[in-house]
């Protein structure tokens, strides 16, 4: 009797304990969610722009939460058993009681996650693509939306010629062009092929309809996207919009809701469906990208998570949804409730009967970027239609027959890079302190309780996560199943076969020779130009060091300046420059990390000025120095150690460089401009491979710490 109380009291304690909901913080926000948590009393909200970030490692830690619409790669989770089938729960009553969950739901939006006759995910935001315009232009010019791609194109010529730009677009993340590309194709190929591409059956590449797809879109971009287009973020390309300075933009239904603070007061805003191509045969299909919710197998409390998804996806819950942000849902008669601005949207769910897109299609993790490399070809012109369709097929089949071990492509790259690893660890001289005459030895218990502690604590958080680390690198794995012993195929795959590798260091060395040494000798000019201490000089250093307080801000001011209608191209006369496409990112970042590093630099360099004797300065020069001899016989030595400290310290920055190549490619750099760090994350998390990516960790670290050693040896001399 007292274990069946025991077996209670526990009972009632885990299901006392509020479920956990990761979301991803967009364009629909927190409100409702939290609300929906308020009156479901029992659970817990958190969002976050990166919560897929975070969610990725809980999941390696076996640690997910009971509901999440992150951006996961569920069609794994789900064939590794770790998504819940929500069948018996769609076929029972809805959160009202009023008929079964399932037809509560638009035509066709539960089936994207209908994986062997089961259904895991639950649709609620529907993003629906369109191009919006400003009614009042259209009107005011006589212009009415297109029905055929051919009079979209014919249109685009019309609005140029009365001088306004014709298509906005976010050209700096190239992925705003997957739903032209889909689009095209959806129309022109048919909805069986188009389905075989996310299998990569043979063949769904590499034929006239993808050719004629690929091309129809670089001819877009090339003639009617905004001059300056490929320069843009996404906010940004909006804003052009809304400011009259381009007719129209394709976009997602969050358009509305992301950017309501910025519309106008009085723009009439409306939408027309992307228009078919004129010999398209397939009927009307909504492009959309459902904002599909999920609950967690192997979670604390599956089955309240799953009641959780009953109460925001109810009907009248939708509603609120909808009133409160202005987006399209995935729930029957919530829609009515979306604005006068929004009547377009409404009319392409409403004379839909099928739905494709990116959000009902997810292709295969090792395509991630081969895509992103082949749209920014595509959108820049840098390859013909044809080219990037073969290079689409080739890049399919390697994936669809298994990527066997892949030919030595660069045999004797790896020994260079261990020659250059050798010599920066052998670099200088080395020493080892004198041992004090005056000094005695510590006992070895003595040594033992006093060092013993904190070793063992450096051990347990440092050395052992570098032992596992060592061990995952030479692994296959996937992070969702058991671990594959390869040895060393990991680091032969990297060194030897994967142009990936030595491009992102490329990128790295390139960052290394230009960053440190243009920081060191600016800041040092700088700081020797500043001495001696007076008032205005701790002004201006004071003023040249503000930049290193401002951290990530520094990325967003120059953004601004960068913005090919900005002041930089402003002041040079140069028109439309796209400073910012990844074409032009790397030279971009110097001005950048010299406006944001140099300070600090400049603060070590002049700290170490002061240190210099007035003695031997004041002997120099009554010597007959110049001020150039002066500097080199006698501050320099004393500048030395400090400069070289800040010089390797930058080298290390560098080596590791991640933030700025993120964010300004916004998580999607194309194979060109990857460094080392953006290439972990991408082989970790985009394409599932953390045995390779450990493995180019343990690359990664190694590098630093050759650098390390190289400045522990300079020193020393």
């Amino acid at each position: 009797m007292r274990c069946l109380i025991w077996f209670f009291i526990l009972t009632c304690a885990v299901w006392a304990q509020p479920i956990e909901i990761a979301l991803f913080e967009g364009g629909e926000g927190l409100d409702y969610f939290q609300r929906c948590a308020l009156e479901f009393s029992e659970a817990r909200c958190q969002g976050d722009p990166r919560i897929s970030e975070k969610l990725r490692i809980r999941l390696l830690e076996g640690k997910p939460p009971e509901v999440t619409n992150a951006s996961l790669p569920f069609d794994q989770l789900i064939a590794k058993g770790k998504v819940l089938a929500l069948d018996r729960w769609l076929e029972g009553p809805n959160w009202e009681g009023s008929g079964r969950w399932r037809d509560d739901f638009l035509p066709g939006s539960l089936e994207r996650f209908r994986v062997g006759g089961h259904i895991y995910g639950i649709p609620l935001q529907y993003t629906v693509q369109a191009c919006y315009y400003s009614r009042a232009n259209f009107r005011a010019h006589g212009w009415v939306a297109p029905k055929t791609w051919e009079e979209w194109v014919q249109l685009c010529g019309r609005v140029e010629t009365s001088g306004q730009a014709a298509l906005a677009f976010q050209g700096r993340y190239t992925y705003y062009a997957s739903p032209l590309i889909q689009h095209c194709y959806y129309y022109l190929a048919g909805p069986r092929a188009y389905a075989d591409q996310f299998t990569l059956k043979a063949g769904s590449f590499d034929n006239a309809a993808m050719i004629d797809s690929l091309h129809r879109v670089q001819q877009l971009a090339r003639e009617h996207f905004q001059p300056g287009a490929l320069g843009m973020s996404h906010t940004e390309a909006q804003l052009e919009f809304l400011q009259g300075h381009a007719a129209m933009l394709v976009c997602g239904s969050w358009f509305k809701s992301e950017m309501r603070d910025k519309i106008p007061a009085g723009f009439e805003l409306a939408e027309f469906a992307l228009p078919p191509p004129a010999a398209s045969r397939t009927p009307p299909a909504a492009q959309v990208g459902a904002g599909y919710f999920f609950v967690f197998s192997e979670s604390a409390q599956p089955a309240r998570g799953v009641d959780y998804l009953r109460l925001i996806s109810s009907r009248a819950r939708a509603a609120e949804l909808v009133a409160a942000q202005d987006l399209p849902v995935a729930v029957r008669g919530a829609n009515n409730q979306l604005s006068p601005d929004l009547d377009g949207l409404r009319d392409i769910l409403a004379q839909s009967r099928a739905s494709f897109g990116e959000g009902l299609s997810v292709t295969h993790p090792g395509m991630a970027q081969v895509w992103a490399d082949v749209r920014f070809d595509l959108l820049q012109a840098r390859a013909t239609p044809a080219e990037l369709a073969q290079r689409l097929e080739t890049a399919a089949a390697r994936l669809r027959d298994g990527e066997a071990a892949a030919a030595p492509l660069f045999p004797w790259r790896p020994w260079l890079l261990l020659a250059a690893v050798l010599g920066l660890v052998l670099l200088g001289k080395s020493s080892e302190p004198a041992q004090a005459s005056h000094l005695r030895r510590l006992p070895w218990a003595d040594a033992l309780w006093l060092a013993g502690p904190p070793l063992f604590l450096y051990a347990l958080f440092f050395w052992l996560p570098g032992l596992s680390a060592l061990l995952a690198s030479g692994c296959e794995w996937d992070g969702l199943s058991a671990p594959h012993w390869v040895g060393g195929a990991n680091f032969r795959q990297l060194l030897q076969s994967s142009p990936r590798f030595w491009q992102a260091l490329g990128n790295n060395l390139f960052l290394m020779a230009c960053i440190p040494t243009l920081i060191t000798v600016w800041s040092l000019l700088f700081a020797v130009l500043l001495q001696p201490d007076r008032p205005g000089h701790r002004f201006l250093r004071a003023l040249y060091f503000l930049p290193n307080l401002l951290g990530i801000g520094a990325i967003l001011i120059w953004q601004q300046i960068y913005h090919p209608q900005g002041p930089l191209n402003r002041l040079l006369g140069w028109e439309n420059f796209t400073w910012l496409s990844q074409d032009h990112l790397y030279p971009s970042m110097l001005p950048l990390a010299l406006w944001s590093a140099g300070g600090f630099q400049l603060v070590l360099c002049s700290a170490a000025l002061a240190q210099v004797p007035s003695d031997l300065v004041d002997a120099a020069r009554l010597e007959g120095a110049n001020r150039w001899q002066q500097f080199w016989a006698v501050s320099w030595p004393c500048l030395r150690p400090t400069v070289l400290a800040g010089y390797f310290l930058l080298l290390i920055g560098a080596v590791k460089s991640f933030e700025t190549i993120w964010l300004f490619t916004n998580q999607e750099p194309t194979s060109q401009v990857h460094v080392l760090g953006t290439l972990l994350v991408q082989t970790a998390f985009a394409e599932l491979k953390l045995g390779e990516a450990t493995a180019l960790a343990v690359i990664l670290l190694v590098l630093v710490l050759a650098l390390q050693r190289a400045l522990h040896r300079l020193e020393a001399e």
